[in-house]
């Protein structure tokens, strides 16, 4: 192992599972950067810069989030002139 990977291991371990989840991510994304070509000649990164397939992957990842907005507050007191 070289020392990248013993500090990320050491990071990783520190950090709670949604931190964990989130570097993670960001390194495999990362890694899929690096590798421009598969072994079968396809692109692995699109034209505009994201993974091949990102979108799709990525879709509906949000959908037990609820999405209601709060409401506005009341509007603050001018005074009287």
């Amino acid at each position: 192992m070289n020392t990248l990977t013993i500090e990320l291991a050491q990071i990783l371990s520190e950090l709670n599972d949604h931190s964990a989840r989130a570097l993670e991510r960001l390194v495999r994304d990362a890694m899929e950067l690096a590798r421009p070509v598969q072994a079968n000649g396809a692109a692995t990164v699109a034209t505009q810069g994201w993974p091949v397939g990102y979108f799709e992957h990525t879709a509906g990842s949000f959908a037990a989030e609820p999405f209601d907005l709060p409401l506005d507050p009341p509007p603050d007191a001018t005074p009287e002139w």
